[in-house]
């Protein structure tokens, strides 16, 4: 047990002998007071308000609709319109004569042979350029095979057009409605020409259709609308000519020579006269 010590005794004479025991009570009161909120930590806990529900959303990606296919570009080619060209035509049997123009014409300077074609004929002489493959020519679509050309004229803002008169050789395009006969094959050559060829609203007016050696020949003057580009060719006289050469599709001579160069049109006559087919070697 404690001992107290003479000291604290001589300490404690002057007090009460009560006052000990009262200062017991006052440990013992603050003891059961305030030991329990040293065990909580000193202070009253505050009461915790209630946790707030927190809702999660989950953004989910949301697939694009894939977008609609675009349609494939197309390119435009040159075909005759389903009406087809405004023609005056001779019917199929009806005979009429090619008129001779007046005039010298061209020279002859030699004759073109088409091995391919079967067709031989005049070559002419200067204004016209040397005849020579279509693939050197100023056209390259794998339909003519052999051209004598000139320009006729130029025209445009910047005077970058050019007008031409031909003299072609090929095979009937087999794609062209041709019909049966040779008549039917010089016409539907003549209706794409005219179609596809020619300006828009050019009339076509037949002014000759004819039997030749082993063919048939229709002629046919392009009559054009006025130029907002500035040329000066208003009407072309055209001419294809059909020929049964013993291929499987006729061979063609086509002719096209504006009314700006009708001192040229008597070599139509020459060309004419000229034709012959090749014999298949």
């Amino acid at each position: 047990m404690t001992r107290t010590s003479d000291r604290m005794r001589r300490l404690m004479e002057p007090f009460p002998s009560w006052i000990p025991f009262l200062g017991a009570v006052v440990i013992l009161v603050e003891l059961f007071v305030l030991l329990p909120e040293a065990a909580g930590g000193g202070f009253a806990a505050e009461p915790r308000p209630a946790p707030s529900v927190v809702t999660i959303v989950t953004a989910v990606p949301v697939r694009p609709s894939p977008p609609e296919p675009s349609p494939t570009p197309t390119r435009a080619t040159p075909t005759p319109s389903p009406s087809g060209p405004e023609v005056e035509r001779i019917p199929e049997g009806t005979v009429v004569k090619l008129r001779r123009y007046p005039g010298r014409g061209s020279s002859v300077i030699g004759r073109v042979t088409d091995p391919k074609t079967g067709l031989s004929f005049a070559e002419l002489g200067s204004p016209w350029r040397p005849s020579r493959p279509i693939n050197d020519g100023p056209i390259k679509d794998g339909r003519y095979n052999l051209r004598q050309a000139l320009v006729t004229e130029t025209y445009g803002p910047d005077d970058d057009r050019e007008w031409w008169a031909d003299i072609d050789s090929q095979h009937l395009w087999s794609d062209l409605d041709a019909g049966d006969s040779l008549y039917d094959a010089a016409r539907a050559m003549l209706d794409y020409k005219q179609d596809a060829g020619f300006p828009g609203g050019t009339r076509g007016r037949d002014i000759a259709s004819q039997p030749v050696r082993r063919g048939w020949l229709l002629a046919r003057m392009m009559e054009m609308p006025p130029s907002p580009d500035g040329r000066k060719a208003r009407r072309e006289l055209s001419i294809a000519i059909a020929v049964d050469t013993g291929r499987p599709r006729p061979a063609v001579l086509w002719i096209t020579i504006p009314d700006t160069h009708r001192r040229l049109w008597p070599d139509v006559d020459t060309l004419v006269k000229s034709l012959k087919v090749v014999p298949r070697r």
